[in-house]
């Protein structure tokens, strides 16, 4: 019976000896993969990654048995997604970023001895690993960031990839207690986009005709034409800043009246221009009078067009008026803040 018992007991004890662990300075070694590009031009994408780890990174070690399997899992740190707000001057944009593995995948078992560990470089775990990067421009995002990042400017995720051995406390293994040893692979990104920018292109609009008894008393009235337009090109399919726009003259203005630039020429209307307004409010030619278009992280097609909302009135500023033509000019100026 003594014999018997002896030879169970040192049975399992050699059983107990299966397990890898890590070697080096610390049990829990941080490795950044490559640097990856995230094109938010494209406003969502996914991606999928192989675990790269180089030759610099620590080694492990196993040893052989029954009881735990030589082998390595993945899972990662955090299940929910991060948020960054990335920034370029006066644009940026809030991009979510979240990342997954399979916890289901394993790699196969690594060679190990009964009495003596054999050590393994951390690139023979690379066949075996991967994850996805699953990413996408916020729209009227209003919770809070992971942090702020300038744009073309790499930066670690806050979530990350963890790679550990199969665990084997010190209650079965005397050898190691390897429960906490893990990889920490983490992942560097670089995120791209182009700024929202919107344009005005010379355009003209003809006022409805009046005669010359009623300048003084018409009224602000539509354009004959179809509104005057700005165009926005947003690859992202949000606004990257607040934009506005205000109205400068180009024909010399007096008071609020842009003047005739045609001033006492034959066919001449002489000193009568036009007042303006945009959506019902006197325009004012001052640059702190700004008309929002769009706000920071509102929807915004591509290649989208926006009427203005402008009247106008014939206006005089002088008393040589006659029967004939006025023509004044203002530009839009348009503003990213």
């Amino acid at each position: 019976m003594r014999i018997i018992l002896a030879l169970i007991t040192v049975f399992a004890v050699f059983q107990a000896h299966a397990l890898c662990y890590l070697t080096g300075s610390t049990f829990q070694p941080e490795v950044s993969s490559e640097t990856i590009t995230l094109n938010l031009d494209a406003p969502s994408a996914t991606m999928s990654k192989a675990i790269s780890f180089e030759n610099s990174a620590p080694n492990f070690k196993c040893l052989t048995g029954d009881v735990t399997p030589n082998v390595f899992n993945q899972s990662a740190a955090k299940s929910i997604a991060s948020f960054y707000a990335i920034k370029s001057d006066v644009h940026n944009l809030v991009l979510k970023v979240a990342l997954t593995v399979d916890p289901t995948k394993k790699s196969d078992p690594f060679l190990g001895d009964l009495f003596s560990s054999i050590a393994h470089r951390a690139v023979t775990l690379n066949p075996y690993f991967a994850y996805t990067l699953t990413y996408s421009v916020q729209s009227h995002y209003t919770g809070s960031v992971a942090g702020t990042i300038d744009v073309n400017t790499p930066f670690t995720l806050d979530n990350y990839v963890v790679i550990k051995p199969e665990s084997c406390n010190d209650l079965t293994c005397l050898a190691v207690d390897n429960t906490t040893h893990q990889y920490r692979y983490k992942i560097r990104l670089l995120a791209k986009f182009t700024p929202t920018t919107c344009t005005f292109k010379n355009q003209e609009i003809s006022a409805p005709d009046i005669s010359y008894h009623q300048i003084d008393s018409n009224g602000f009235a539509t354009p004959k034409t179809k509104q005057p337009e700005l165009q926005c090109s947003s690859t992202t399919g949000v606004a990257t800043s607040n934009i506005h726009y205000h109205f400068e003259p180009i024909s010399t203005l007096n008071s609020q009246i842009v003047t005739n630039d045609l001033g006492t020429q034959p066919g001449s209307a002489g000193e009568v221009g036009f007042m303006l307004t945009n959506n019902s409010e006197a325009i004012t030619f001052q640059p702190s009078q700004k008309f929002t278009l769009a706000s920071r992280g509102s929807d915004l097609q591509n290649q989208a067009v926006y009427p203005l909302n402008l009247q106008l009135r014939y206006a005089r500023y002088g008393n040589n008026v006659f029967s004939g033509r006025v023509q004044s000019r203002v530009k839009v100026v348009v503003d990213y803040d």
